[in-house]
């Protein structure tokens, strides 16, 4: 059993447990079936409980509001950028030799059925952890890291999209063309980083342990949650 370094890593994993378990019931095809293999595979399982336990670490070691929050911006940016590559081969078809230059351009020389399934693995982790933070970040009320990291989200999947072109494309007159838009996409959500980091949370709403207290005491009077 993994051993959490506090009482508000415990809190913390317990509500991401309760997110991922409500994701294998109800939430959409894709990660409703993501959620149900992590939590019925045990090894699957193991794996993700450490990493995500990793992940929430720093969030832990945060006893206000705000820091708590920068902290789960943090693994919510981590996560966009876990969840990308397989994505982007998906949404695209991506096959054969040219997935092939893609995969070598992040993984190397290494045998591309190895980087494939390594990159499926780190995928469907870090879907779960991303379902499990949505969730944390709910909870702490911060519509700010909301419209933030949505916002973020979709400048670093178009600055992705045009790496990756740049990365298989033949023509070098193409892909240098697309390298100045790539550039330019790029320093936007650099940019967007940035308020991510620096942005404060909205006001008026308790720390997660003062959360986790209400919801203890039965007198949490916004959102219907539990998280012991």
């Amino acid at each position: 059993m993994l051993r959490y370094q506090s009482r508000r890593h415990r809190y913390l994993m317990d509500e991401s447990e309760q997110a991922l378990s409500d994701a294998a019931d109800g939430s959409s095809q894709r990660v409703g079936r993501i959620a149900r293999h992590i939590i019925s595979d045990s090894k699957s399982h193991r794996l993700w409980e450490s990493r995500h336990a990793d992940l929430l670490l720093p969030v832990a070691e945060q006893n206000r509001r705000a820091p708590q929050i920068f902290a789960l911006r943090d693994i919510k940016v981590r996560l966009v950028h876990r969840r990308a590559l397989i994505k982007h081969i998906r949404q695209h078809g991506i096959v054969g030799e040219k997935r092939d230059r893609l995969l070598r351009a992040f993984h190397g020389p290494m045998d591309t059925t190895n980087a494939i399934l390594a990159e499926h693995r780190d995928y469907t982790l870090a879907v779960s952890s991303r379902v499990s933070t949505d969730r944390l970040i709910e909870v702490m009320h911060d519509s700010v890291s909301v419209r933030l990291l949505t916002e973020y989200q979709s400048l670093y999947e178009k600055y992705f999209e045009l790496y990756c072109y740049v990365v298989i494309c033949r023509d070098s007159c193409l892909a240098d063309a697309t390298k100045v838009e790539m550039l330019g996409m790029k320093r936007r959500a650099v940019q967007m980083l940035k308020r991510i980091r620096t942005e404060c949370p909205d006001d008026g709403y308790p720390s997660f342990d003062r959360q986790a207290l209400l919801a203890r005491s039965g007198r949490y009077p916004v959102l219907d949650y539990m998280v012991v």
